[in-house]
């Protein structure tokens, strides 16, 4: 539910998605998981959400650190996207702390990629030894979290972490499921209401 006393406190948000790629039913598969991928975001519209994902629509590869939006690229090529999206308070110095790493890998996004190699281990729910430059989008978004001292305790192993464990993360409150392409629409309905003083609870449509 969203509380009328505090629509100024600060969020991070967590999205959790399913696109129809062949590269996320395989995970699907592999994982039995109904989300296959995560990115972050820290305003309420998700208009500076990041991940690491493919550089293209067209194919999986390259892959690395992007800026996602939810009606271009891979997300703009589907007719739905199946998501959750989850909100953690958080404190000046943690926002802070979070645009400052923000702002590290938009500038060297060159000296990252994805980490194709952990996708093995992670199927078989092996730990491996991750590497500072290359990164699967959940682990890097639990990277971030930890990181910004958002999250301190995950756990599970940083390396094996996967979206939906994102959901029991200490403090994240579902503040709505369903298709992302709504999102926004669904916000803007809220800030209306919250305007006349009414406070509607979270959408839950089954994408």
């Amino acid at each position: 539910m969203f509380g009328a006393g505090i629509m100024n406190r600060q969020y991070i948000y967590l999205v959790l998605t399913r696109t129809g790629t062949i590269f996320s039913k395989v995970i699907g598969v592999a994982t039995g998981k109904q989300y296959t991928h995560a990115s972050i975001a820290s305003n309420e519209m998700l208009t500076d959400m990041y991940s690491f994902c493919r550089d293209h629509k067209e194919r999986p590869l390259p892959a690395n650190f992007n800026h996602e939006d939810i009606f271009t690229e891979v997300f703009g090529a589907c007719k739905t996207i199946p998501s959750e999206v989850y909100r953690i308070p958080v404190n000046d110095d943690q926002i802070e702390r979070y645009h400052t790493l923000i702002r590290h890998f938009v500038l060297n996004r060159e000296k990252y990629s994805y980490d194709l190699g952990a996708l093995l281990p992670m199927a078989l729910h092996i730990p491996y030894k991750m590497r500072n430059n290359k990164f699967v989008c959940s682990v890097w978004v639990g990277f971030m979290l930890g990181k910004t001292g958002i999250v301190n305790d995950m756990k599970k192993h940083p390396s094996l972490i996967e979206p939906e464990d994102f959901r029991s993360v200490k403090g994240a409150e579902l503040i709505y499921k369903g298709d992302l392409k709504l999102y926004r629409d669904y916000i803007k309905n809220i800030k209306a209401k919250r305007e006349d003083g009414k406070v509607p609870a979270i959408h839950t449509e089954t994408a």
